[in-house]
């Protein structure tokens, strides 16, 4: 494997792998390991299958878009508005997520300094992250892949100090009431396809590897989020936390806690800001807003959901992913199909999938939505 074709697999295990694998094993911990496993399972699966259709939509189009831009050329403008509003759904629910749960790994960290509830911490990480999304994403581009690198290896630092506190009788139930939660929860951990076409630039002029660059890619997170989850459930079974580290905290010490939320709260403020300067510019770029007006439109919805209530870090995930996830990867299914007639360039590889599969997984995908609207 050359430096390229390392550098674009960690792009996309570094874009999936965020503070979403801290709502899986809670997820698990209501429905169950084995219903866990298996939306783990078909949710990875899904997950490669969008990705591969996304890189030969990305192979088969000349000019460089992300996926709004894709939509856009191969659908028209009516799917270019709906790819938006899922975008939206998607990117609101995630920065109202990093709200919440940066208040309790701030708690973890200052609460023996300074005596703040967890939505006070929250309250004063919105307002600092928010003035450093107006300076925009490059004030920490920098640091981002060296941070994320970090916060892997601090997952992979919990499972391996956790596997000798199983407790294999922790595993042995399952919930049926609770059985859809994993699927939105799933969907937004997996949540990575903007770093398909970055994958497609890093491998320019090795293109012929970026199928398999995506496939290693999304197979090494669903390990990573399979290990996680077995390890914290395993240790602490119905007691796991919405955030899985105050859960730890009896049998793994303080330590553990403290450096988990430490590089969780690194993570979460990163994202934070990178996300939330994305979508700063595609308002004040894409669409002639002040950058003042578009930074007030990017922070005051998360925040005013925060303050109404909406405090369940799990629920909000569930329900992104669920909803945003769901939709985009239905209209990209819709674009691809449109691709294979009228891309303009030949790809690197090309996929061979029935268009029955490709409707039934679009039917998947909208059955999800439906559920998570009036069901759940």
């Amino acid at each position: 494997m050359n430096r390229n074709f390392l550098h674009a697999t960690a792009i996309l295990v570094g874009t999936m792998v965020g503070v979403g694998v801290f709502g899986i094993p809670f997820a698990f911990s209501k429905s169950g390991l084995l219903i866990g496993f298996l939306f783990l399972a078909a949710i990875g699966f899904f997950t490669l299958i969008i990705n591969l259709l996304y890189g030969e939509i990305v192979l088969r189009t000349s000019a460089p878009h992300q996926l709004v831009g894709y939509t856009n050329f191969y659908l028209g403008p009516v799917f270019k508005r709906i790819i938006l509003f899922s975008i939206l759904l998607g990117t609101y629910g995630a920065l109202l997520a990093y709200i919440i749960i940066a208040g309790d790994f701030l708690n973890n960290i200052l609460s023996s300094f300074f005596k703040l509830t967890p939505g006070g911490y929250s309250t004063w990480f919105f307002i600092i992250g928010s003035f450093f999304v107006l300076a925009g994403h490059r004030t920490v581009a920098w640091v981002e892949f060296f941070l994320m690198s970090l916060f892997i290896g601090v997952v992979i630092m919990v499972v391996i100090l956790g596997v000798p506190h199983i407790n294999i009788e922790n595993f042995q139930y399952t919930d049926w009431k609770s059985w859809f939660l994993p699927y939105g929860v799933l969907l937004f951990a997996f949540a990575g396809m903007a770093a398909v076409p970055i994958q497609r630039d890093i491998l320019s002029g090795q293109e012929n590897k970026l199928k398999k660059s995506i496939t290693i890619g999304v197979l090494v997170t669903g390990a990573l989020y399979l290990a996680f989850a077995l390890t914290i459930l395993g240790i602490s079974g119905a007691a796991t936390s919405p955030d899985a580290i105050n859960g730890l905290i009896e049998p793994l010490g303080g330590k553990i806690v403290f450096l988990g939320s430490l590089f969780g709260i690194l993570a979460v403020s990163t994202s934070f800001i990178m996300l939330g300067s994305i979508l700063l510019d595609t308002f004040s770029l894409d669409y002639g807003i002040s950058r003042f007006k578009a930074w007030l439109m990017v922070v005051i919805l998360p925040f005013v959901l925060f303050v109404g209530g909406l405090r369940s870090f799990v629920d909000v995930i569930s329900l992104a992913g669920s909803l945003g996830i769901g939709i985009e990867s239905i209209i990209l299914i819709k674009t691809f199909i449109k691709a294979k007639t009228k891309g303009d360039r030949v790809p690197e590889y090309s996929l061979s999938i029935p268009a029955w599969f490709l409707y039934l997984l679009m039917a998947i995908f909208a059955g999800g939505v439906v559920y998570a609207l009036f069901v759940r």
